[in-house]
């Protein structure tokens, strides 16, 4: 197996050779570890980070991304790396940022095997084909608000747009455009190997742990632990800079999943979207955020407080602060993925009414 360094000096000779991936950065972590980071600006819409895991005789990926066409692009650098195989893609959970482009891998090598959470196919049949066909649906009338709010220059308050937020909207119409224009003919690939528990593949010389810590950002959420370099790749259990706790999550669960999460030890974490992160503080800052909607919450629904009654007893301003300072396009995103959908998930997994 090639040295750390020279995989170095290898990534490096290919980047010289041909131009850097679009929309992406490949960053090595250890030897025969790579991640695939997003980097368009923060902002409503998202595509998935990835992970390339390069072994003896094989390749080991972690997520597709939401399109086939910028799959295809995550395959051209995994293809500058190496020529070996892919032999499993792992999803860590089935939002369609990480999951519609399993059939470009697929195509790009027809044995491949899926790997997924053993909820994944009820997940997509149910609340995704839901989500899915309302982003159909309304998804074109959203890019052309988008489109209108960029034109005039003003967010939806009528303030003008600030260079964070302006930014943000042309990387979401463009971001939205694109997966509505392939949506449509997606092919959906589900797992082939459902993981209830963990999954251990074993790949030459490298154990690689699939595990299914407990519920969180969905109910199908799988880590991949690399115990040997004490690399944590964690889907959307951990996002930067704003958490995903959305109307998908089990936010009563969360903070002990993520505590499962920090007891793994790891030096190293690949969230779902958002840099690489180099220690824990910001999955530990995330696990105190999912603590107090839960205590909050069940604190609540002991008085026998209504959502509304729920929704302003919940004080989430030191998180609010903590996640997104004083940006204003962050304080909005923080509202839209934890505030608003958290707190109303949170309230009806504690029993104030059932899920629907």
């Amino acid at each position: 197996m090639r040295s750390f360094a020279a995989g170095l000096a290898f990534l490096a000779a290919a980047a010289a050779a041909q131009e850097p991936p679009r929309g992406f950065e490949v960053t090595p972590l250890a030897e025969g570890v790579y991640a695939v980071v997003r980097r368009e600006p923060v902002g409503m819409m998202f595509d998935a980070n990835n992970v390339f895991i390069v072994n003896d005789e094989d390749v080991v990926v972690v997520d597709a991304n939401a399109t086939a066409s910028s799959t295809r692009e995550t395959i051209a650098a995994l293809r500058a790396i190496t020529t070996k195989p892919v032999r499993f893609v792992i999803n860590t959970h089935w939002h369609f940022d990480h999951f519609e482009g399993n059939a470009a891998w697929r195509d790009a090598w027809p044995g491949v095997e899926f790997v997924g959470h053993a909820a994944t196919r009820d997940e997509l049949a149910g609340i995704g084909a839901r989500n899915r066909a309302g982003m159909l649906e309304f998804g074109p009338g959203m890019v052309e608000a988008l489109r209108r709010r960029l034109a005039a220059g003003r967010d939806a308050k009528g303030d003008p747009l600030d260079a964070e937020t302006r930014a943000a909207l042309a990387s979401d119409t463009a971001q939205a455009e694109r997966y509505l224009g392939e949506t449509k003919s997606a092919r959906i690939v589900v797992p082939t190997i459902e993981v209830r528990d963990s999954l251990v593949l074993r790949r030459g010389g490298r154990t690689i742990e699939v595990l299914h810590l407990g519920a969180g950002h969905t109910r199908a959420d799988l880590v991949v632990w690399l115990p040997a370099q004490r690399i944590a790749v964690t889907g959307d259990l951990v996002a930067w800079p704003v958490p995903l706790i959305g109307n998908t999550a089990a936010p009563l669960d969360y903070a002990a999943t993520l505590e499962r999460l920090l007891a793994l030890g790891a030096g190293v974490f690949v969230p779902g979207h958002g840099p690489v992160l180099r220690d824990d503080s910001h999955v530990r800052l995330v696990a105190r955020l999912a603590a107090a909607i839960r205590d909050h919450v069940r604190a609540a629904i002991a008085r026998g407080d209504s959502l509304e009654e729920t929704r302003k007893r919940v004080d989430l301003e030191e998180f609010r602060r903590a996640f997104a300072g004083d940006s204003k396009l962050r304080r909005s995103l923080f509202d839209m993925y934890v505030a608003q959908p958290a707190v109303e998930a949170a309230w009806r997994q504690a029993g104030g009414a059932k899920p629907d």
